[in-house]
């Protein structure tokens, strides 16, 4: 059977005991969002503000051992990195997943929304790696071995 990446990304999370997902719907994390939502294993947890869903996946993992949390790329992956940070510092294991603009957008650096206007998609990236002990833009070549199949169902 073949898998999207963030379905294969959700079966990971969910093999270590993550069974809900916190964060605010957002358009470039409305694929992750849907994910969630059509899997039997997995719960969507909607938040008020990204700052909010940080601290309910901080909350978590401190129950579970580890959590995960999908914002937007740019205003919310920013809005959540008080609580990444705070999480970092305590050293609990939040797996952020931030849905970013098709690959092609990027690659042509054109002018979208949640960006600095500079065609500069790597500098919220860049910024968070400095919160996070591991990190990685997922994409279907690089997520899984090379002898497993995956397909990309979104935009590129």
């Amino acid at each position: 059977m073949n898998k999207t990446v963030i379905e294969h990304v959700l079966a990971r999370l969910n093999e270590i005991g993550i069974n809900d997902i916190f964060g605010v719907a957002g358009d470039y994390a409305f694929p992750i969002e849907d994910a969630v939502c059509e899997s039997n294993n997995m719960r969507w947890i909607g938040n008020c503000n990204e700052l909010n869903a940080s601290y309910a996946a901080d909350g978590y993992a401190r129950i579970k051992g580890a959590a995960a949390l999908s914002t937007t790329f740019g205003v919310g992956e920013l809005s959540a990195l008080n609580g990444i940070a705070g999480s970092y510092a305590e050293h609990l294991p939040i797996f952020h997943l931030v849905g970013m603009p098709a690959s092609g957008v990027q690659k042509n650096h054109k002018l979208v929304h949640h960006t600095l206007g500079n065609g500069d998609f790597d500098v919220f990236y860049q910024m968070s790696q400095h919160l996070s002990c591991a990190h990685a833009i997922l994409t279907p070549e690089n997520c899984i071995g090379r002898n497993r199949t995956l397909n990309y169902n979104g935009p590129t």
